[in-house]
């Protein structure tokens, strides 16, 4: 199943799930509005390529961050942009994308469970031709995560955890990256 079909499929499924939440809706379960929203994320990074050591083969590890902006003008779909940085091991490899796309968000009590799919792009660059590349390269990635928060109070809340899986068009046969990481986040206006 190629990737595309998997991102068409995750966004059919959202549809499917939100008119089945709005048809199937107890009325004991109130569902609040949730305001635009600040969030920076701490990121673990695991890629798909690995590298021949003189012991083992070695995964590529980054460690970074990302921060991003969830438009909610039209809750519970959202508008998000964000950007990634994340640096790591071996060959020193750092990965800088910025994307945008659209997600969907549904706040209960105090958690919002969010699902996103962004396009945009991404730049790597490693030292001794990762990739089989001599220099920095830049292309087309897609992002596919999802996570919930828990708000603290009115404006601050914490992201309990997220899930990401990105595809950059490195290598010959492309790159996965799949990250998992925590952070905080900061509602505009409550």
């Amino acid at each position: 199943m190629t990737f595309f079909r998997k991102v068409l499929i995750l966004a059919l499924a959202l549809c499917a799930v939100n008119a089945s939440a709005q048809v199937s809706a107890h009325p004991q379960i109130h569902y609040d509005w949730a305001p635009d929203q600040v969030s920076a994320t701490y990121l673990w990074t695991l890629d798909d390529y690995s590298l021949q050591t003189a012991t083992s083969l070695e995964r590529t590890r980054l460690n970074g961050g990302t921060v991003e902006y969830a438009w909610r003008h039209f809750y519970p779909w959202e508008a998000v942009a964000s950007l990634q940085y994340s640096k790591g091991t071996p060959l020193n490899q750092s990965l800088l994308t910025l994307a945008a796309g659209a997600g969907y968000c549904r706040s209960f009590a105090r958690w919002t469970p969010f699902g996103r799919v962004e396009a945009g792009l991404a730049r790597t660059n490693s030292d001794q031709w990762m990739y089989l590349y001599q220099g920095s390269r830049s292309g087309f990635a897609t992002v596919l995560s999802a996570g919930a928060d828990y708000q603290l109070s009115p404006h601050w809340g914490i992201r309990v955890g997220q899930v990401q899986n990105e595809y950059l068009p490195y290598g010959s046969r492309g790159s996965v990256y799949w990250s998992a990481g925590a952070g905080v986040t900061y509602r505009l206006h409550p």
